[in-house]
């Protein structure tokens, strides 16, 4: 109890001198979830059914302005599991602390946790696993589970380290020069035979008025020799081109920008083992700004090398080694239960929080088009894409279209073909129906994938279907009572082979993979919002998984989420 008290007398005197010297602010968020689980496994007496649980947490920020020039903040996360009897489930964690600011009103740095990114094939979070945007039920999942995992929507990894940028402007020639740098540490030494990993390296992007750019930038993990006993020292170096010119007149503006480089990974002790791709990226573009729309199509072409790694760029959110937190085995011979899409949006804990070095495993299932994103290796091909919305906000939609082929042969030298087309809308009724006075919005997230090969043997055809659906409503029934409600649905039908790689990423074999499966998901709920950042939702939800056809599932849960920012 006295503890409690000194932090709460903490507090206070933090309040008051913010209130005296401005100088202190608080920012953080909190959230309880308390859930009830059934899961119904045909024949199965083993696994316990039904589970009940559910938490607390308050992460509590205190940002210092010691100066109009330094910023400071420490956040700390309190964590309280239900069931805990007087702080026994309870956990103390620092979730955040960084110091930044500018120096000699030139150079803007940031030491600590950064959010950080350069270019999408250098260091970027490219969301390649979650390809349907949301909104109710799934919605808020997803944004607890980026919450956690410290996502947010400009792509950005979170890292501890250091960054800095400044800007030089010019009379003559050019107009501006922005120069951006980091270095962060992936992991530490551990004396034997583990070196201290470090991650760091920046761009140069020349400005000339608003109608071109150009940019110089590079990335690089690399193992500082001598930290350890082993002299293995590894790197992965990745440089690029970045460009983008335009015209624009009246409210069109037409242009050409994209990203061309070279991804090398070398050991100091195995030469033959290093690996070094090029890969190309040019995108023609138009966007029309009328006073009634917003209208944009893109034609581009793509060309990835085979052997181009850029683990900065080709790391997943998902790591599919990983086992599910909730019923991770089940049936009576106790089979591990396969990441499912439901588990994607349940579990933060199947999530990474940083990059990592190595080729990592993923679902066919769910992205076999581009597994890593844009920067996914081996790949060659077009891609097109459009959007739409109006001033009123009425309708607004974008779709793309994706149409590949290896570069080289897997097992074969015959090439797989990929097509994958991806669709998002969503509607408005409220501001399209005058009389409508409470909101109604509609949204559809829809995605199609296809991967084929012939060949003379059986080993080489491959014909794999994969689709996504999303939808969802909400509906105002009460000022600021919503009712939800979410269809998510994933099939997968055909075969596939999957390579299996060593340490090194090399393949060394190949799995075949068949599969004719689907999920599907349903919710619904009551969600109330006390302010745009503060609300209390219930949702119960029944999920379907059928792709082991010998062992399918029925999970049903019931949720009560109080989520609150500030």
């Amino acid at each position: 109890m006295r503890y409690l008290i000194t932090l709460l007398l903490f507090f206070l005197s933090l309040t008051v001198y913010s209130q005296k010297g401005k100088k202190i602010e608080f920012i953080g968020g909190a959230r309880s979830l308390v859930s009830h689980s059934n899961f119904i496994s045909d024949g199965d007496t083993s696994t316990t059914p039904k589970s009940t649980g559910g938490y607390a947490l308050l992460d509590l920020g205190i940002k210092i302005n010691p100066n109009s020039k330094t910023e400071i903040l420490g956040m700390f996360r309190i964590n309280n599991k239900f069931g805990g009897f007087w702080g026994g489930g309870v956990s103390f964690d620092v979730r955040q602390l960084y110091i930044r600011g500018v120096a000699a009103d030139i150079i803007r740095y940031h030491v600590g946790n950064i959010d950080y990114k350069l270019t999408p094939y250098t260091f970027f979070n490219h969301n390649s696993d979650i390809l349907t945007s949301s909104i109710g039920t799934m919605a808020i999942k997803e944004d607890v589970v980026n919450y956690e995992s410290f996502y947010n929507n400009n792509n950005t990894w979170r890292q501890q380290g250091a960054a800095i940028n400044f800007s030089l402007i010019f009379p003559k020639i050019i107009d501006e020069m922005d120069f951006n740098g980091f270095i962060t540490r992936l992991n530490p030494s551990n004396f034997n035979n583990i070196m201290d990993r470090l991650y760091g390296g920046g761009n140069v992007v020349i400005k000339k008025t608003k109608n071109a750019s150009l940019g110089l930038n590079h990335a690089s993990v690399f193992d500082l020799k001598n930290t350890s006993l082993d002299s293995n020292v590894f790197k992965n170096n990745v440089s690029s081109i970045t460009y983008d010119i335009n015209y624009k007149k009246n409210n069109t503006k037409i242009g050409l920008d994209g990203e061309s480089g070279i991804g090398l990974v070398s050991q100091s002790l195995f030469p033959n083992n290093g690996l070094s791709d090029y890969f190309i990226n040019t995108r023609a573009y138009i966007n029309c700004n009328k006073e009634k729309f917003n209208l944009s199509f893109e034609l581009g072409f793509m060309d990835n090398g085979p052997d181009f790694r850029s683990f900065g760029a080709q790391s997943k959110r998902i790591d599919f080694n990983k086992q599910n937190n909730f019923y991770n085995r089940y049936t009576n011979d106790q089979i591990l239960r396969q990441i499912s899409a439901y588990d994607i949006y349940n579990d933060p804990n199947l999530f990474n929080q940083g990059i990592t070095v190595g080729v990592m495993n993923y679902n066919p299932s769910i992205n076999n088009v581009l597994p890593y994103g844009i920067a996914s290796f081996n790949r060659r091909g077009i891609y097109f894409g459009s959007s739409y919305s109006d001033e009123k906000k009425i309708i607004s939609a974008e779709t793309k279209y994706f149409f590949l082929k290896e570069i080289r042969g897997q097992g074969t030298t015959n090439l797989k073909t990929f097509n994958m087309i991806s669709f998002n809308g969503k509607f408005n009724a409220h501001n399209y129906f005058k009389k409508m006075k409470n909101d109604l919005t509609i949204q559809l997230g829809a995605s199609y994938q296809d991967t084929k090969r012939n060949g003379e043997y059986t080993f080489e055809n491959v014909d794999l279907n994969s689709f996504q659906l999303n939808f969802g409503v909400e509906k105002e029934l009460l000022k600021k009572l919503y009712l939800m409600g979410n269809i998510f649905m994933l099939s997968s039908v055909g075969n596939e082979q999957i390579p299996v790689r060593d340490s090194d990423g090399q393949i060394i074999n190949y799995n075949d993979y068949t599969v004719n499966g689907e999920e599907l998901n349903f919710s619904g709920g009551l969600r109330f919002d006390f302010s745009k950042d503060v609300y209390l939702a219930a949702l119960f939800e029944w999920n379907k998984n059928r792709f082991i056809p010998e062992s399918p599932y029925t999970y049903n849960q019931l949720s009560i989420f109080y989520i609150m920012k500030f």
